[in-house]
C-alpha cells in the first residue's frame, strides 16, 4: 500500500488527530467519525485508523525504550 497523500492543510489536522487519539485511547470507530467530520481522504482516515490501532494492541512492556 503506498503511503497516504497529506495536503499541508491535512497535516497539522491529522497529526493532532492521531495524538489525541492515542493520548485519549480513542477508539478506531471514535477516530475514524472525527477524521470524515474534519474532511479527511477515506486513505488516510483508514491509514490513520491502522496505525493507531496497532499500537494500542501492542504489549505495553514492548513499547517501553531500553538502553
Amino acid at each position: 500500500m503506498a503511503p497516504a497523500e497529506l495536503s499541508s492543510d491535512d497535516a497539522p489536522r491529522a497529526s493532532r488527530l492521531i495524538a489525541e487519539a492515542l493520548v485519549k485511547r480513542h477508539s478506531p470507530s471514535r477516530l475514524a467519525m472525527k477524521a470524515r467530520r474534519m474532511g479527511l481522504s477515506p486513505r488516510l482516515t483508514r491509514t490513520m485508523v491502522v496505525a493507531c490501532s496497532a499500537v494500542s494492541i501492542e504489549p505495553h512492556d514492548r513499547r517501553a525504550i531500553r538502553p
